[in-house]
């Protein structure tokens, strides 16, 4: 995902470089250059049960929401809103088992050079960012899982337009992100998996899930954020959520472990509840774009916790956004009030991103929509919706599915289907 910074990055390139009179025609070269010097990895899927779990594990955290977009699990590519405008145009590509609009005909070499580099098997750049730094076995495990057979990489002849970039965001991508051309030949290992490991802990928050990079203030990667202690996992990277339908941007929270302005005080039970739920320990509700770790072990999980406890504590407090964090009162019956408290708004009102999801409710039974309410990801795995079991009681979820289905201006039905 890129974010707003990286249009104020990008304007700052144009402004230091324009005096060289050629930085538009060696960004343009770059963005369009064949790379044909960039050797493919040696990664072989792995199509054991493990290996496809654990595919399944980073898949749907990392790559899902933005090839198959919010509240979808097929990855036929779609319109990346998240984008800055004044970068371009931008699509995920269809990433399903079809031959021809798919990647069906790619190798698995081509497929990891893909993620490694941002380099096609026409050995071109697509402007995506790329995870140079994930292990080999991860890698192999992502690609066993989406060779596995799954429907949901079944052929698709969706063919989503190519992203088209506009002049300053060909010089983002090409000096401020750096696009990168290294071939990787050397094998990456993954860390021993300990639920007690920091450097599991490190591998999988800043090369994988890319915590540091979101929660670390500054453009740069995350092995770059890494190198200032006194800032890493203190938030305040800035998320512009206007393309989404949002109000304007979003600081990412501070999750170092401060007592006063990180996470210092969380248990490592309320950890876990709050990664795979996206409720806080204080009943807070982690907002898009950060995803729901569903997937995730509580060993993996508990490495995350182990290494943000290794970091320093940063004290600055990052501040809310506007209008606050969404936060439900269990003792508050009103569905209106808990339509708006849940942050359902902020996904499913009119004007968000997700208000035609409201319509998937319409004619079903109440009961149904309630408990989809409380536990959507027993109805729809991967969605990133939240779980909302441990704030709404089973007699609000009903008053709240009534509302919801009143929204979509069908008929409310009871009973519960068979």
């Amino acid at each position: 995902m890129i974010k707003k910074i990286l249009l104020a990055v990008g304007v700052l390139v144009v402004l230091v470089l324009i005096g060289a009179g050629s930085a538009m025609g060696l960004a343009t070269h770059k963005v369009n250059k064949t790379y044909e010097d960039v050797a493919l990895p040696n990664i072989t899927r792995d199509s054991s049960p493990e290996g496809i779990a654990r595919g399944e594990q980073v898949f749907r955290a990392v790559c899902a929401e933005c090839h198959a977009g919010g509240g979808n699990t097929k990855p036929v590519g779609v319109r990346m809103h998240d984008f800055p405008p004044d970068l371009g145009t931008f699509y995920s590509a269809n990433i399903t088992s079809d031959p021809e609009k798919g990647v069906g005909a790619w190798s698995d070499q081509e497929i990891a050079r893909m993620v490694i580099n941002s380099i096609d098997r026409n050995n071109k750049f697509r402007p995506m960012p790329p995870f140079p730094n994930i292990g080999d076995k991860d890698l192999a495990a992502v690609i066993g899982f989406m060779r596995s057979g799954h429907p949901d990489f079944a052929p698709e002849k969706a063919q989503p337009p190519r992203s088209e970039l506009s002049p300053p965001g060909r010089m983002v991508f090409s000096f401020a992100m750096g696009i990168n051309d290294k071939s990787r030949t050397a094998e990456v290992p993954v860390p021993a998996k300990a639920a007690d490991s920091v450097e599991y802990g490190r591998y999988l928050s800043a090369s994988v899930y890319d915590c540091v990079f979101c929660h670390s203030p500054g453009f740069g990667s995350s092995g770059e954020k890494m190198k200032d202690p006194a800032t890493v996992l203190g938030g305040g990277f800035e998320f512009d959520m206007t393309p989404l339908g949002g109000e304007g941007k979003l600081l990412s929270p501070n999750i170092s472990p401060s007592e006063t302005a990180g996470i210092g005080k969380w248990t490592l039970d309320e950890f876990i509840l709050a990664m795979k739920s996206g409720v806080t320990p204080d009943g807070h509700l982690l907002r898009a774009p950060m995803p729901k770790y569903r997937y995730a072990d509580d060993a993996e999980l508990s490495a995350i916790y182990t290494f943000i406890r290794s970091m320093k504590p940063v004290d600055k407090v990052v501040p809310p956004p506007a209008g606050g964090r969404p936060k439900v009162d269990p003792a508050n019956s009103d569905p209106e009030k808990m339509f708006s408290a849940l942050g359902c708004a902020t996904c499913h009102a009119p004007g968000k991103a997700y208000e035609a999801k409201l319509q998937g409710a319409k004619g079903k039974p109440v009961e149904e929509v309630a408990k989809w309410i409380r536990n959507p990801e027993a109805f729809k795995p991967g969605t990133q919706m939240p779980t909302y079991a441990t704030l709404v009681d089973e007699n609000n979820a009903l008053a709240l599915a009534k509302y919801v289905l009143g929204r979509t201006g069908g008929t409310v039905s009871e009973g519960t289907t068979p």
